[in-house]
């Protein structure tokens, strides 16, 4: 009986204990290089973001990543890795606007988002770049980018926007958030009365055997 009950008062207190926590990386591209560098990587904050093709560097301030369409020998996407796995939170960009030629048009969605897990994609989701230059869009990412293992944010050349130059648009991106570490155990509310409850009879049943 005595040796039931402290593994039960021990199996208790390991669970109220280890709850685990999740910890928020950002990464701001504080240090990122410029154009010129040639950078085809970047890391900050246990976070790494690896271009799909062209530059990762900063094109209009420090502090951003700069992302187009086409055109220009900066990346039009941008891949995010921690080394382990991870959940895409969000993350802001500053649009530079549209290039077009001649009467603006309303573009399809060109803003692709793609959460993989072992190689495969879980998730993915839309957004259209907006056309006001210097304006700040903040996407929140939902459930569906949960426990991946990279991240990525492309922009597309819109494909029913005839009469653009090239890049047709791009951003500065800054502000990715990505997830880390154990969720949280869910407590049932009555765990911390289970707890002194058990505790209590280990200790009525080591008073007796005294």
């Amino acid at each position: 009986m005595e040796y039931r009950t402290f593994g039960n008062a021990t199996a208790l207190v390991a669970l109220l204990i280890c709850t685990g926590t999740v910890e928020a990386a950002t990464m701001t591209f504080g240090a990122l290089p410029d154009e010129g560098a040639l950078a085809t990587s970047y890391t900050e904050n246990g976070i790494t973001a690896t271009s799909g093709s062209g530059t990762l560097g900063w094109y209009t301030a420090p502090g951003f990543a700069h992302v187009d369409d086409s055109g220009t020998g900066f990346t039009s996407d941008i891949t995010f890795t921690t080394g382990g796995t991870f959940d895409a939170t969000s993350f802001t960009l500053t649009s530079l606007g549209y290039n077009f030629l001649g009467t603006a048009s309303t573009v399809t969605d060109n803003i692709l988002v793609s959460g993989l897990a072992g190689g495969n994609l879980v998730a993915s989701a839309s957004y259209s770049l907006s056309g006001v230059a210097g304006a700040v869009q903040t996407f929140l990412l939902g459930s569906a980018f949960s426990a991946l293992d990279a991240f990525t944010i492309s922009l597309l050349y819109p494909s029913n926007a005839p009469g653009c130059d090239a890049p047709c648009g791009h951003f500065d991106l800054d502000s990715v958030t990505l997830a880390t570490g154990p969720a949280p155990v869910p407590l049932p509310p009555a765990a911390p009365l289970m707890g002194a409850a058990v505790l209590g009879l280990f200790a009525l049943r080591r008073r007796r055997d005294a």
